[in-house]
């Protein structure tokens, strides 16, 4: 027999649980409401309510179990009644005080335990309620306070039986108070079952709850408005032929997963699937949760978007030039056709923001990004590289056409601005260089000759195009 912890007030413990008559007793509702709802809330195959004598373990309620007594030494609660607090054990092989425990060391023995102590008034504790699973788990804040709840409702039992045993020595009307109150108790547990079963009903997300062969044993309201089907029409029906005609996902239970379902109309709805397996009777249910992630996708798309926008022109920033230029250079190595790159910067830029104030230079470089925009082909691309640089990146355009088309450009640019009541002129200065397919000259060299070749325009003179060598 293992060694176990003995409390110190263990003589007046046992004479309170000896007094009680808990021990030895026909099952008893209230209890066997606990450890029902105990698997149901904490998703575990059994749950039991523990009394524990001074040899052995007396098991008052349980599911998922038909063991009625064990011997003290190899009870898990009786180290819960001795520390008088809870007890959550995540893995029992990984524990010194219970791996050697027959109950743990057997195949699809006890893994995981979590027990929290049965108290009187005067604070003894007789047994505890205990949740087993035979996987190792970690037990979620959430979780254990909910089974501190299920723990108040059997103390308030206990408590209920001392105080009716204190009215039994007094007089014979005790009986009836214990009725009553145990009436109380019921529709406690019944209001929270019903509390319970609104939350999932009104929930935002989709409940669904499958049997072992996925087929539908509970749909809520927010399945039906998320899907198209009524509760009616999917009762019964294989998840398959109603969300996931690609099959069921394999389930995690440690992590949601993404995917996309479908409608009753035929439309996929992107959602973050949760899942719960639960053994009930030996069979398997599983319970889903389905969010719905069309804003998060929109989103992210957006935030996408923008990383790769400049904010002031609209135009692909440096980002996007940099994941586009690539491309770019590998289409023309593939297909062998020709490809350059303009760079520009604008002249008089800085005078204008010196004399007109940075809103008026923004609003010049807003009509520069339209009027480039306008200029250039489909298959042409127009980034902003910094301030009043810009990059064009200029596919399929034969050698002979491409300083016709900068020159082109320096003219557009060149036109009168008008911006409210004043009139803007700016010019640009444009270096241009041409990729040759078979070099191995990567993006930032070619850059770097384009933006060479523009510095000397600046210096020629501006508002001219010079050839990159």
């Amino acid at each position: 027999m293992l060694n176990y912890p003995i409390p110190a007030n263990e003589a007046h413990r046992l004479a309170v649980l000896h007094k009680l008559k808990l021990l030895d007793k026909p099952n008893d509702p209230v209890f066997d409401r606990v450890t029902r709802l105990t698997t149901k809330l904490l998703n575990v195959p059994i749950a039991t309510v523990t009394l524990i004598d001074a040899e052995r373990q007396w098991i008052k309620s349980g599911v998922g179990t038909d063991i009625r007594e064990t011997p003290r030494g190899e009870a898990f609660c009786a180290h819960t009644v001795t520390e008088g607090t809870p007890l959550v054990v995540e893995d029992a092989r990984e524990d010194r005080r219970f791996r050697d425990n027959p109950y743990v060391d057997c195949d699809g023995g006890i893994r995981f335990y979590a027990g929290i102590p049965l108290l009187t008034s005067e604070g003894y504790a007789l047994g505890s309620l205990c949740a087993v699973d035979i996987k190792p788990r970690r037990l979620r804040r959430e979780k254990l306070d909910a089974l501190k709840d299920l723990t108040d409702i059997l103390n308030d039992e206990i408590h209920l039986r001392e105080h009716v045993l204190h009215e039994q020595q007094r007089r014979e009307a005790s009986q009836r108070a214990l009725s009553a109150l145990h009436r109380s108790l019921e529709e406690q547990i019944e209001r929270r079952t019903h509390e319970l079963n609104l939350v999932i009903e009104s929930a935002y997300d989709a409940y669904i709850s499958v049997d072992e062969r996925y087929r539908v044993a509970d749909w809520n309201r927010a399945a039906e408005t998320m899907f198209g089907w009524s509760r009616d029409e999917a009762l019964g029906q294989p998840l398959s032929g109603l969300i996931f005609p690609q099959g069921v996902p394999v389930y995690d239970e440690t992590a949601p997963i993404e995917l996309n379902a479908c409608r009753r109309d035929g439309r996929e709805l992107p959602v973050e699937v949760r899942m719960q397996s639960l053994s009930v009777e030996g069979r398997n249910r599983y319970s889903l949760f389905l969010h719905d992630i069309t804003e998060r996708r929109q989103l992210e798309r957006l935030r996408d978007r923008e990383a790769r926008e400049d904010a002031l022109t609209l135009l692909p920033n440096r980002r996007a030039l940099d994941e586009r230029l690539p491309e770019a250079m590998a289409r023309a190595r593939r297909l062998q056709q020709p490809l350059a790159v303009l760079f520009l910067d604008l002249d008089g830029f800085k005078a204008v923001n010196d004399h007109y104030g940075h809103a008026m230079g923004d609003e010049l470089l807003r009509e520069i990004a339209k009027r480039l925009s306008l200029s250039v082909r489909e298959t042409d691309y127009v980034a902003r590289w910094a301030g009043d640089e810009f990059v064009i990146v200029l596919e399929g355009m034969a050698p002979e056409a491409r300083l016709g088309f900068a020159e082109k450009l320096i003219r557009t640019i060149e036109a009168p601005i008008t911006i409210g009541e004043t009139t803007l002129n700016v010019s640009t200065s444009i270096g241009l260089a041409s990729y040759a397919p078979e070099s191995q000259e990567t993006p930032q060299e070619l850059l770097k000759r384009a933006d060479v070749a523009m510095y000397e325009a600046k210096h020629s003179g501006k508002a001219q195009v010079k050839v990159a060598e």
